[in-house]
Order: C-alpha cells, then sequence, then structure tokens
C-alpha cells in the first residue's frame, strides 16, 4: 500500500521516468517529468518535452516552463492564466489545484467509493457515543427526579434533600464530563481512520479498516496531543473571558470594579472570540499531518500553521462552506426526529408532567438524543473527506505535491 505523505520534498523527488529535456531557445532546462500509464492496451506516455516513451506522438501539455506567450503550467503546476491543460486523476480529485467543485465532487466520490470504512466506522463509533450519551443523560434526569420526589415528600428529612440534591450536582457534571471525553475521543478515532482512508482514495486506492487502524494505531498518541495542544491554544483566550466574568462577579454587583471588569468583558468578547476562531483555523490540518505524515504533536501544530500561511482567507471561507452544508443536513435530519419525538410523546404517552410518565418521558428524551447523535454520523464522513481533500489541495499548491501523488498511485 503507498503511502507518499511521508516522502521527500517532491520538488527533489526522482520520479526516474523520463530525462531532463535540455534547455533550447533560452528557456531553462526542464526537471525530470513522470511517465504516465496510458489508456488500456497503449503504450505509456511522459509529458511533452520529457522525449520519447513509447508513444508515437505526444499527449496534451502537462508541465513546460513559461515562456511569453506561453500560458502552459510552469514547474508549479500553474500556468500564467492559473489553468491546467491536463492532469492526471487516478482516484477521487485530479491531481492539480482543487476548486470547490473538486472538493465537493471528491468528497462525495470519497462516500461511494469506500462506504464501508467511511459510514461503517463513523456509524459504530458514533453509536458507542450515543449510548454514553444516552447515559449521560439519563444520570442526571434520574437525581434530579430523585431530588423532586424528596422534595415533594413532607416527611423527607434536611439531609435526604442535601443528600439530593449534592448527588444531582455530581451526577450532572459526571454526565458530561462524560460525554465531552467520550466525543473528543471518537473526534481522534474518526480524524484519523477517515482521513487515512480518504488520502488512499486520492490515489486510486480502497483499503479496508484493518488496513487503515493499522495506519492509524501508532498514530494515536501523537493525534491525541495535537488535538490537546489545538484545544489549548483555541481555549486560551476564551479562558480570558471567563476570570473577567467571575472576577466581576466577585467584586460584587453594583460596585465599580463590577462595572470596569463586566466593561472590559463585553470589550474584549468579540476580538477573544475572533482570535480563537482563526486560531481554530490555523489549526486545522494538525490531526491529519500528526498521522499521515507521522509527526509529533508539537511538530504537528507547526505544520498546519505552516500551511495555512498565506491561504487562511481561502481556508476560512471554505471551513464555513461545509459546516453551512453539513449543518443544513443535519438539522434537517434533527429536526424530523424532534417532530416523531413530539408526535409520539404527545399521542402515546399523553401528557409527559404526569407522575406515571415521568419514566417514559425520561427514557425518550434519552432516545432522542441518542437518534440525534446517530444523525450526524451521516455528515460526519462528508466533513472529513473535505477537509482531507482541503489538505491535499495546499500540498499540491504550495509543495507541487501532485507528480509524487501521480507516482504512488502507479505503485
Amino acid at each position: 500500500m503507498s503511502s507518499p505523505w511521508t516522502s521527500p520534498d517532491p520538488t527533489q523527488y526522482d520520479l526516474g521516468h523520463a530525462d531532463a529535456v535540455p534547455p533550447q531557445n533560452g528557456q531553462a532546462a526542464q526537471a525530470p517529468q513522470p511517465v504516465y500509464p496510458g489508456p488500456s492496451g497503449q503504450p505509456a506516455f511522459a509529458p511533452p518535452g520529457a522525449g520519447p516513451a513509447g508513444a508515437a506522438a505526444p499527449p496534451p501539455a502537462y508541465a513546460a516552463p513559461y515562456t511569453p506567450g506561453n500560458s502552459a503550467p510552469t514547474a508549479s503546476g500553474y500556468s500564467q492564466a492559473n489553468t491546467w491543460s491536463w492532469a492526471p486523476k487516478p482516484g477521487i480529485i485530479p491531481l492539480r489545484p482543487l476548486t470547490l467543485t473538486d472538493l465537493f465532487s471528491g468528497s462525495f466520490s470519497a462516500l461511494r467509493k469506500n462506504p464501508s470504512v467511511l459510514f461503517g466506522f463513523t456509524i459504530i463509533v458514533m453509536t458507542v457515543v450515543a449510548l454514553l450519551s444516552l447515559a449521560g443523560t439519563m444520570l442526571p434526569l434520574f437525581s434530579f427526579t430523585s431530588l423532586m420526589s424528596n422534595d415533594l415528600d413532607p416527611q423527607a428529612s434536611s439531609k435526604a434533600l442535601l443528600d439530593s440534591a449534592y448527588m444531582s450536582v455530581v451526577s450532572t457534571i459526571v454526565g458530561y464530563i462524560a460525554i465531552l471525553a467520550g466525543s473528543f475521543l471518537a473526534g481522534i478515532l474518526l480524524d484519523g481512520v477517515l482521513s487515512v482512508a480518504v488520502s488512499q482514495l486520492v490515489i486510486g486506492k480502497k483499503i479496508t479498516f484493518k488496513q487503515s487502524w493499522a495506519l492509524v494505531k501508532p498514530r494515536l498518541w501523537s493525534m491525541l496531543g495535537a488535538s490537546l495542544l489545538s484545544m489549548l491554544a483555541v481555549g486560551s483566550p476564551l479562558l480570558v473571558l471567563v476570570i473577567l466574568f467571575f472576577m466581576s462577579l466577585y467584586s460584587g454587583p453594583g460596585s465599580n470594579a463590577f462595572f470596569s471588569l463586566f466593561g472590559l468583558l463585553l470589550a474584549l468578547a468579540v476580538p477573544v472570540v475572533l482570535a480563537s476562531y482563526v486560531i481554530s483555523i490555523r489549526f486545522l490540518y494538525a490531526p491529519i499531518c500528526a498521522v499521515l505524515e507521522e509527526k509529533g504533536p508539537i511538530e504537528a501544530v507547526k505544520r498546519s500553521w505552516a500551511l495555512t500561511s498565506g491561504s487562511f482567507w481561502v481556508t476560512l471561507g471554505r471551513v464555513i462552506l461545509i459546516n453551512v452544508v453539513v449543518g443544513f443536513i443535519a438539522g434537517m435530519i434533527v429536526q424530523i426526529i424532534g417532530i416523531i419525538a413530539v408526535i409520539v410523546m404527545f399521542t402515546i404517552l399523553g401528557d409527559p408532567s404526569s407522575p406515571s410518565n415521568v419514566w417514559s418521558t425520561i427514557i425518550l428524551y434519552g432516545v432522542i438524543s441518542a437518534l440525534q447523535m446517530l444523525a450526524y454520523s451521516l455528515v460526519v464522513p462528508i466533513l472529513a473527506a473535505y477537509q482531507t481533500l482541503m489538505y491535499v489541495d495546499e500540498k499540491i499548491r504550495k509543495e507541487n505535491f501532485a507528480p509524487l501523488l501521480a507516482h504512488a498511485s502507479q505503485g
């Protein structure tokens, strides 16, 4: 199984399939160019200017140096008109700078070509998270029900009430911590397995879950570290707002210090939130770099920062667009589930506040939460494939990675 992501700089990579072209008419010499296999039953061919490779006539242009009046792509892959006259497509995307159409079509093509990994693994992971969410939701509700029962009991002692209140608070905190921790770990697993599967589809290789897991397993600690560093960096600015909020409360409502701190909190709210979002965009590729490029946590974060340098606004726009799309799809699914749940609640259970229906209502709410979590499993693979292709696009644009990917697709 070919994995080109940790190979040397592709500008120095010797594809070894064609000789360099000597300079002509004052042009710079061309670097060695790859030879691409021709259609079934036809000889292989090399890009124009790379010399004969068994083909009688040269194929369409791929990468010729730019000279005045020539709009063919240069060694970096671009033409002066920012167009590609030809690019190989061994997998789900053409190996050239990607457009929005390429990103979306490639994402949905990945789902069609390898649904067992992209959908199957996601559903399994999200099912576990949904069960954890169900338990985390029902535990606080159970404690709250016990508290309400003691509160309505005139013979209940004050100690029983305090114990019920304490258990209600503790169970709520534990439940939400369990949900957040489970969701965080599930996100790491999904980022690793799905990005590996999509990266192989880029070079035309469909891998099984076992193969994908074999590549992800040794990188889990690095992915965990990169994700924690990213979360810490994103959350640090927000921590400033939390500190100011508690300081204002501690100073006492109505005091001069309270109004000063609260005013500062309001003034910093928007800039701090924007700073956190900017950091999240710059660290977007950190988990992908940790697994595909086999980087350590710190190196993965630095690598993501480097890949997004000079393309922040493009990355931001693409992220906002895909979030709007997947948010709309998930929202529609959740809304349908919610409507069905309301119909069930009022037609079958009757009054949900009735004491006889309390447990039925609790169970129904838990089932709704679990179904909503599973609904997101239908859109998570779309988002993961899209972000992986964004990462591939950055490498193609900034590191001339297309020739190396084309070479890897032949292995």
